[in-house]
């Protein structure tokens, strides 16, 4: 009982470093500040915004956790590079933004999870702390998309295996009922930007260009009903 008592107590008083990586400085600066104010005193935080400064610090320092933004540009090859660094950091794709377009493309490139910018100093730390350790880090909602339709779609050279996300669905349905941008993402509770790439992911894989050609093709496949409205 002792033993297992004091593991408990060593697990409590780790340190763990953590690099957030961000363009703007008072993001970085705001986030080292909700890290560093954990009232366990668990986190030693480092805060960049250029890509090289990254690539140093985990060269010089070993980083148990790397928070790195969504939007931050060319972010496949920033994942990539970091990933060389040190294979055993775990890296965060940090955001306010609604990740389900991007969740593929994030995990592919080496990333383990996600996290919300505007977690609470708690929900931030129980996070990245569960991604140390090699718990899965993905918000709820983004388990929608692990789950996909597999439907074989007529393109002009032979039909295609295309997978189509439940969240995807759910656009398409909002298209043959003739929403706006606007209003699918009130409906669904995501941004307009999320939409934006959502319908344009869509079009590419229906290989269209109009919403009616989509519709009738989505129909085809049996995505859609013939009789919903338009």
């Amino acid at each position: 009982m002792e033993s297992l008592s004091r593991v408990a107590d060593e697990k409590k008083l780790r340190v763990y470093s953590v690099l957030v990586i961000d363009k703007f400085p008072a993001i970085v600066e705001g986030t080292k500040r909700l890290l560093e104010q954990e009232k366990e005193g668990r986190f030693r935080v480092c805060g960049v915004t250029e890509l090289y400064q990254a690539v140093r610090e985990m060269k010089e320092h070993f980083y148990h956790c790397v928070l790195l933004d969504l939007f931050y540009p060319n972010i496949v090859n920033a994942i990539n590079k970091l990933c060389s660094c040190n294979p055993n950091s775990k890296i965060l794709i940090f955001t306010n933004e609604d990740p389900s377009p991007y969740f593929n493309r994030m995990i592919k490139a080496g990333a383990v999870g996600f996290l919300s910018k505007t977690s609470s100093s708690e929900q931030m730390a129980n996070g990245i702390i569960a991604a140390i350790e090699g718990q899965s880090c993905v918000p709820i909602h983004l388990i929608r998309e692990l789950r996909r339709t597999v439907t074989y779609i007529e393109h002009q050279d032979g039909v295609k295996c295309e997978e189509i996300s439940e969240r995807e669905e759910e656009v398409l349905k909002y298209i043959a009922l003739g929403y706006t941008y606007k209003e699918m993402a009130n409906q669904m509770y995501i941004s307009q930007r999320s939409i934006e790439n959502l319908v344009s992911n869509l079009y590419k894989k229906f290989n269209v260009t109009t919403r009616k050609d989509m519709i009738n093709k989505a129909r085809e496949v049996k995505l859609l009903p013939k009789n919903i409205m338009e």
